[in-house]
């Protein structure tokens, strides 16, 4: 068994060029691959602890290796999960602590035993899922913020073919990300005849995996049958070809990733909701590609909130993909009447009420929690849940509308001598009562809704502004308080707009577009 040279530690500048930076005499090509990479996507900084994935073939056994010797001075713990699907596990987990042991470093073994037969998720994705769990289990315990993979370029160019020949978009494309969360991936750039010359130069022990060999896998016929035939008869350089395509398209889901959450964060829409009820007219606000990305998002999210739920041991969510007829049903669910509604892949589903598109579990009532949240006078107040914003101003008498019939909906004045701070936005409660403008008296809110034919079940998302004594000002969308309306007395006036995206005044009550 070759060990190799430790290499020497330091913190070197980002601005002197790898090949200086890594201050040996002879430093490998690949050693300067991995730690352009390592540069390029800011996945190591010196001293960094680091939990390595280690299986005992040749791609991990380099990582190991390289990683030792790069100028970071890295304090690496090794992980290794045993999973008992392969006759060879054994021997691969004696080589992995014979080897750590060999160079000094901490390994933590983990052995697990999956049914071969389940229902629910493949036996693959099952030992993945259980993988990554584990891997984050070994990375907490040793104190690790990131966790190196051997994925090499390889993989890449087999995941970006396979993907296209089962269908896929943009982030599919986009192939293995070099760093996503806690996880990177140093070798990317790096191929496997690369790793193999390398690995045989240094004398490091692997085992093969024989099971890479058999062309009952998909992946495997990609990598021994279609590959080969692809780059003999049609593109020498498809490999190569293919990678740069991954690289596009992860630059293009980093772009519009980016404009997702600017979008969800102007809707006031909480990624991590339990479920999303969107008006019609926000979507069709949108460019089609950006729609997608949106329902793309608010869908997994759901899923995965879904899967974390879920006892440990069940794996009745695994493996979802959304496809493109999914994504085409719901741009047509946009444009269709209100009743429709379309089923999608892990229990999920979505449905067109009241002109707002609603997703979430499939066949359930959603529940609706009640809110209540304290406004910021004056400001601005981002409501939680997707149920917009509201901007409070003092203002004098001059700024008040000439013509009252001109004010929007999502807008009201009130007399700022008759409120008590702090104010609240909330939903209703049992008694609920107030004074609407120009009837006379007061008015069971209940019949309010009833009076103005508020669906029953829209009448728990209505909101209201409260003040400090829980009396309802405003019925959002509807009429103001008579208590707190402007007078020819009025010397300070509060201004309240409630607003479903920043920079538009259009009003929904509890997402839904119809005014009270």
């Amino acid at each position: 068994m070759g060990t190799g040279d430790a290499g020497t530690a330091g913190s070197p500048s980002a601005m002197i060029p790898a090949e200086n930076r890594l201050g040996r005499k002879a430093v490998h090509e690949l050693e300067k691959k991995v730690f352009a990479t390592v540069q390029q996507y800011k996945m190591l900084n010196p001293g960094e602890k680091v939990l390595v994935a280690v299986s005992g073939g040749v791609d991990s056994m380099t990582l190991l290796f390289v990683l030792r010797r790069l100028p970071l001075d890295l304090r690496l713990h090794v992980f290794h999960l045993n999973h008992g699907l392969r006759p060879e596990a054994a021997a691969e987990q004696e080589l992995v602590e014979k080897i750590c042991a060999q160079w000094g470093l901490p390994c933590r073994v983990e052995k697990i035993r999956l049914k071969k037969r389940a229902r629910g998720a493949s036996l693959q994705e099952r030992a993945r899922r259980e993988r990554y769990r584990l891997l984050a289990e070994a990375a907490q315990a040793a104190g690790a913020a990131r966790i190196a993979l051997g994925h090499q370029a390889d993989d890449q160019v087999e995941t970006v073919l396979m993907r296209f020949l089962t269908g896929a978009g943009p982030e599919g494309l986009s192939g293995i990300p070099p760093v996503r969360g806690p996880y990177i991936r140093p070798l990317l750039a790096v191929g496997r005849e690369e790793i193999l010359a390398y690995a045989r130069e240094h004398s490091l022990p692997w085992l093969e995996d024989t099971s890479n060999r058999e062309t009952a896998y998909f992946r495997n016929r990609i990598r021994h049958c279609l590959l080969p035939l692809l780059q003999e008869e049609y593109q020498p350089g498809l490999g190569k070809r293919l990678q740069e395509t991954a690289v596009l398209f992860r630059e293009w889901e980093e772009f519009i990733g980016a404009a997702v959450e600017e979008t969800l964060r102007e809707w006031g829409v909480n990624p991590e909701g339990e479920s999303y009820r969107i008006p019609v007219r926000s979507w069709l606000s949108l460019a089609p590609a950006l729609r997608r990305a949106v329902f793309r998002r608010l869908f997994f999210s759901l899923v995965q909130r879904r899967r974390a739920a879920l006892p440990a041991g069940d794996v009745g969510t695994g493996g979802i993909r959304l496809e493109f007829k999914h994504s085409e049903a719901f741009l047509r669910l946009l444009t269709a009447e209100n009743g429709k509604k379309i089923i999608l892949p892990g229990g999920m589903e979505c449905r067109k009420e009241n002109d707002r598109l609603v997703l979430g579990p499939r066949g359930e009532r959603e529940r609706v929690v009640p809110f209540r949240q304290r406004l910021t006078v004056p400001g601005e107040t981002v409501l939680p849940g997707g149920r917009g914003m509201v901007k409070a101003a003092w203002v004098t008498p001059a700024a008040l509308p000439a013509d009252w019939g001109e004010v929007p909906p999502g807008e009201v004045f009130l007399d700022g001598q008759e409120i008590v701070l702090p104010l609240y936005m909330r939903t209703r409660k049992p008694g609920d009562r107030f004074y609407p403008l120009g009837l006379g008296g007061s008015k069971k809110l209940k019949d309010y809704f009833s009076d103005r034919k508020i669906p029953r079940g829209e009448r728990d998302r209505v909101l209201l502004l409260v003040d400090g004594r829980d009396r309802i000002l405003w019925v959002a969308g509807g009429q103001p308080d008579a208590r707190a309306c402007i007078t020819k007395e009025t010397r300070r006036v509060l201004h309240l707009s409630f607003f479903t995206r920043a920079g538009e005044g259009f009003f929904y009550c509890g997402n839904n577009p119809s005014m009270v």
